[in-house]
């Protein structure tokens, strides 16, 4: 098992939340170069306490059967608790049904082996003899969180499914059985779940078993900790760990490990064009999002042409939300595939998530991004809204005030199967179709102290990348407004269409007359590799063009903090890059053979 115990770093130890949070917060609030204008993006503004309090005074149910188990969730009240067998196996569809609750109590539905299973610990497949195991016999969900279901508590529970539903073995490559949803909701359901949480349970399918989502988090106040999410996967349909469309939050998201061939995890993207929910205040931590190198082949059990089995996407998107904190995990493996292997996604989707989606106050901090094809990709208008495909679409959305900072990027080898270009930061500005087409602009970014490592093969193909949405110089508008480029170690020269690079960035990040927000104080401090038979381009001074290839304190340990060069012309005066002592261990294996 893998437990949130302290571990110590190269120079100092683990920083629980609040310390974390403190730095977060005193990371905007520079004041060297004139920083202190910079944007500052809301945290989340409520982070929910799943604290294991079983409750008392109640009943409590011993079911050892099915048929007990419909029984007691038909006629617990809140303040029960129902204990079912660790080592049993309880087959059925289950409903979380609505009862009256005026003082908020809770329902426990927990194993009896939950003591095994310590609180603060992720778990595992190694340890089910301690768990209570629900199958699905087919489409339907193990448990169903219906309209109006509120405080119940999942724990220490093995979820999965038996379905024989559409399978056909005698197709090429062969199609799968499959559920829609381990843990799943009503299509609409009304009024909206509340306060739901998913604590030490192993969540998955199988290779012939097909999910399409493990966790649908319709409804507010949704947790998921300690958990172990896998094998989620599903012919020719995006699939997820853990979702939410319409979910309003607040969501907490962690200490997990989730596995998952589309989007590890992802807010918004449906919910259809008369959905007014925002998914609001969410804390992502502590989680380790994987795809197994397995998939990445063609044909059963693969990602990739010829037959592509399984779409794979991201590890992480977002297309609603606002006040997110994606802080301390780690993303390993990313390839190119149903889309072009970014790690991380954030493109507002109002086509998809209703008039009202934003992709607002973003903080993406102290995370390692190993082994993608290319880290991130964003885009301030939905290209989408308007067309013929979505015309009840009346607003292209936006995205601001976003925070990238102290991140890691190691790069997927470009010529292995699934291999492309990559690239840190694709940073396009879609297209607002119902104002002719006019291109939309990212804005209110900080991108700081972030490290991107190229592949042992080849050099990356691009750092940041500005995309021009088809204007021709000189350009209407700046791509990029008031966005903050510092202190980073980039593996290219940022570049954009039309080729402009050096001081010429400011075609596309613009360029005020007046300091602090002058194009030399928001593009400072970054160390920029130039890569061999390239030319350098002239920056503002306070940044370094280097034609020897970066050296890192100890890659071996996934310390990719920067040995040479080291240079400290930053906005803070810290070193460029990385600061490893804030980050997740990379080196570590991924945890799934426990």
């Amino acid at each position: 098992m893998i437990s949130e115990k302290p571990f110590v770093r190269r120079r100092h130890s683990w920083m629980n939340y609040a310390v974390q949070f403190a730095l977060l917060l005193g990371a905007f609030q520079l004041v060297a170069s004139g920083q202190s204008s910079k944007p500052k993006p809301q945290l989340p503004k409520v982070y929910l306490n799943t604290t294991w309090a079983p409750p008392t005074g109640g009943n409590t149910w011993a079911v050892h059967t099915s048929a007990q188990l419909s029984g007691a969730l038909t006629n617990s009240v809140p303040g029960d608790i129902i204990v079912l067998d660790a080592g049993a196996t309880y087959n059925g569809y289950f409903q979380l049904p609505p009862k009256s609750n005026p003082s908020g109590k809770w329902i426990y539905i927990m194993s009896s082996g939950i003591a095994n299973l310590p609180a603060g610990t992720r778990v595992g497949p190694a340890v089910t003899k301690y768990m209570a195991k629900i199958v699905t016999p087919g489409v339907a969900a193990d448990f169903q969180v219906n309209g109006g279901a509120n405080h119940y508590r999942l724990a220490g529970l093995e979820l999965t499914s038996a379905s024989t539903q559409g399978c056909n073995p005698n197709h090429t490559p062969p199609i799968n059985c499959f559920s829609y949803f381990l843990v799943g909701s009503q299509a609409n359901p009304t009024p909206m779940p509340d306060s739901i949480t998913i604590d030490r349970c192993y969540i998955h399918g199988s290779p012939s078993i097909d999910i399409q989502t493990a966790v649908q988090a319709t409804a507010s106040n949704y947790a998921v900790v300690d958990s172990y999410i896998s094998e989620v996967h599903m012919t020719a349909v995006d699939t997820q760990a853990i979702a939410s469309n319409i979910g309003p939050g607040p969501f907490k998201i962690v200490n997990n490990f989730l596995s998952a061939a589309g989007e590890n995890i992802m807010f918004g993207g449906s919910g259809g064009w008369s959905n007014t929910k925002i998914p609001s205040d969410i804390q992502i931590q502590n989680n380790y999002l994987y795809k197994p190198l397995s998939w990445a082949v063609a044909g059963t059990g693969g990602t990739l042409s010829p037959s592509n089995q399984w779409v794979e996407k991201n590890a992480f998107e977002l297309k609603n939300a606002q006040r997110v904190l994606f802080d301390n995990n780690v993303i390993e493996n990313v390839w190119a595939a149903g889309q072009n292997g970014f790690a991380i996604v954030l493109t507002v989707r109002s086509s998809q998530s209703g008039d009202t989606a934003v992709v607002n106050d973003i903080t993406i901090t102290n995370n390692v991004l190993k082994n993608v094809v290319s880290g991130f990709n964003s885009l301030a208008k939905d290209d989408q809204c308007g067309t013929s495909s979505y015309p009840n679409c009346h607003n292209p959305g936006s995205q601001d005030r976003w925070n990238i900072s102290n991140n890691v990027i190691t790069f997927y080898d470009p010529k292995l199967p699934g291999g492309l270009r990559n690239v840190v930061w694709n940073i396009s500005g879609g297209l607002n179709r119902l104002n002719n087409n006019t291109p939309g602009t990212t804005r209110d970014v900080v991108f700081q102290h972030n490290t991107a490592v190229s592949a042992a093969s080849t050099p990356c193909w691009n750092s940041i990348y500005f995309s021009s949405n088809g204007q021709s110089p000189p350009f209407p508008v700046a791509i990029s407004n008031n966005i903050w480029i510092l202190d980073n170690a980039l593996c290219d020269q940022p570049i954009g269409d039309w080729g402009y690079q050096g001081m010429n960035l400011t075609f596309y990040m613009g360029n005020p007359s007046t300091s602090p927000n002058d194009f030399a104080h928001r593009f400072y401090g970054n160390v920029m590799w130039v890569q061999p038979g390239v030319k350098a381009f002239t920056y503002p001074t306070s940044n370094l063009t280097p034609t020897a290839a970066f050296t890192y304190v100890n890659p071996s340990a996934f310390d990719y903090q920067l040995s040479t060069p080291y240079w400290t012309t930053t906005s803070d005066g810290q070193e460029s890059g990385v600061n490893n002592n804030n980050l997740p261990p990379g080196y570590a294996p991924p945890p799934d053979d426990q």
